[in-house]
Order: C-alpha cells, then sequence, then structure tokens
C-alpha cells in the first residue's frame, strides 16, 4: 500500500541508522502502521451520510520493545499520526478529533507482540469527512502543556506572526518571548519557520535556528511556550 511505503521511507529517513539498529529482531514499526489501518477500518462509525473513524490509539509493548521504541518515540508517533490522517483523506472518512498514538509498557506482553486500543476521541480539531487531499498543505500549531494539547492554532493566509503583541497571529503572554518573535510562511504548501531577530532565539527539536522547513511533529520553543507543528 502506498501509505505504508511512504510511512517506512520517511521514517527511515528520520532516524536513518538508528531503525536498522533498533528494530533488528523486534517489533516493526510498520506492524504498528498496519494495525492502525486495520483498526480504523474495523471500528468505523457511520452518519446519515458520513463515515468517522477511530482518531486515537493507545500500543501496549513488551519492556523490551518499549525502551527500543522510547529512542525514537518522537519521530514514530508524528510518523504514525501522520498515516492515521493520510488514511482517512484518501477513504474519503472524518476523524472526530486530531490523531493522537500513545504507547504504553506492559510486563505480561512479550517482545515482538503488541496490544492496540482504538478509539474515536473528540478533539478541537476535526477533519470533516470527505477533505480533498489537497488540504494536506494545511497546517497548525498545538500549544502544548505538560505535554498535552492545550490550544491549537491554525496557520493561515500567507504568514503567521508569534509574539507578545497583540497584533500578533499567535500572542503568547511568555515573557521569554520577545513582542515579534517569529513567523511561520506558507511557500507553495511548505512551512517556514523564520526567526525574526528575537532576544532569546527560536529553538526547533532542541536547536536553535534562524529559519527552518517545518516537518510533522516538530517541537518549537519560543521561551518557555512549546509548540507542536502538524498538519491539519
Amino acid at each position: 500500500m502506498p501509505i505504508l511505503r511512504d510511512f517506512e521511507r520517511r521514517l527511515g529517513s528520520l532516524v536513518e541508522g538508528l531503525f536498522a539498529k533498533t528494530f533488528r529482531g523486534a517489533l516493526h514499526p510498520v506492524e504498528l502502521a498496519k494495525r492502525i489501518l486495520k483498526e480504523m477500518d474495523a471500528g468505523q462509525t457511520r452518519g446519515v451520510t458520513e463515515i468517522w473513524a477511530p482518531n486515537h490509539f493507545v500500543f501496549r509493548l513488551s519492556p523490551e520493545d518499549g525502551e527500543r521504541f522510547e529512542q525514537a518515540e518522537h519521530a514514530l508517533v508524528a510518523e504514525l499520526r501522520k498515516v492515521i490522517r493520510e488514511n482517512a483523506i484518501e477513504r474519503g472518512w472524518g476523524l472526530v478529533g486530531p490523531p493522537e498514538v500513545e504507547f504504553e509498557v506492559d510486563d505480561r506482553i512479550g517482545r515482538g507482540e503488541f496490544r492496540c486500543v482504538a478509539s474515536l476521541v473528540e478533539g478541537e480539531e476535526r477533519l470533516e469527512p470527505g477533505t480533498p487531499t489537497g488540504d494536506l498543505s494545511a497546517g497548525s500549531l498545538v500549544l502544548l502543556e505538560d505535554e498535552r494539547p492545550a490550544r491549537t492554532f491554525h496557520l493561515s493566509g500567507a504568514a503567521t506572526t508569534i509574539g507578545r503583541l497583540p497584533e500578533c497571529d499567535v500572542v503568547i503572554a511568555d515573557p521569554g518571548a520577545s513582542r515579534r518573535h517569529a513567523e511561520v510562511r506558507n511557500q507553495d504548501g511548505t512551512w517556514l519557520l523564520t526567526d525574526l531577530g528575537s532576544t532569546n532565539g527560536t529553538l526547533v527539536n532542541g536547536m536553535m535556528v534562524a529559519s527552518h522547513v517545518l516537518r510533522e511533529g516538530d517541537r518549537i520553543t519560543i521561551g518557555n511556550s512549546v509548540f507542536e507543528f502538524r498538519r491539519s
């Protein structure tokens, strides 16, 4: 399936050599992606004219596999969320909330095995049934608090400014943020983050950047505020 091939290709480029070393002979992430597709098909809910698919997946892993996955958990979760969204769009299904994936460790599960619980969990972000594929160019910034989504800012227009000034598109009351701290600009479907000469700088995945092309799951740190970029 194209979705699975794309998943393997993207994941391999994200974690490079770690992928082969970490997952050889154990549970492979593509098995989780396959299970997501299966659960979305089996767990769909039909309305009068629309179909809603599960958007929230909890995977229970063995301690050994859980330790391996932890080394690349951020990349894995981002790519598995993308699988959920791409499959829903391809099938014309809706999602009642944003795609979410969680890992839990269970001592009762053996190496190479896993359990999956799929559910429909409502959230601020929804994917309406029949969303055109072209909408994949849309994006959003999700403000995280204690690793959980607290607020979602949908990116619209050519550019979105982030800072303390009231006229910014994304206003954050963070003393570590500059008045006009950073900008996210849409360039033909690609989202480019640019620091606007801020005092404390802008970090992406823990690294200071002047500009950065955003990818699904990137963590943006401005002052003490952390945003996650999502295709939406």
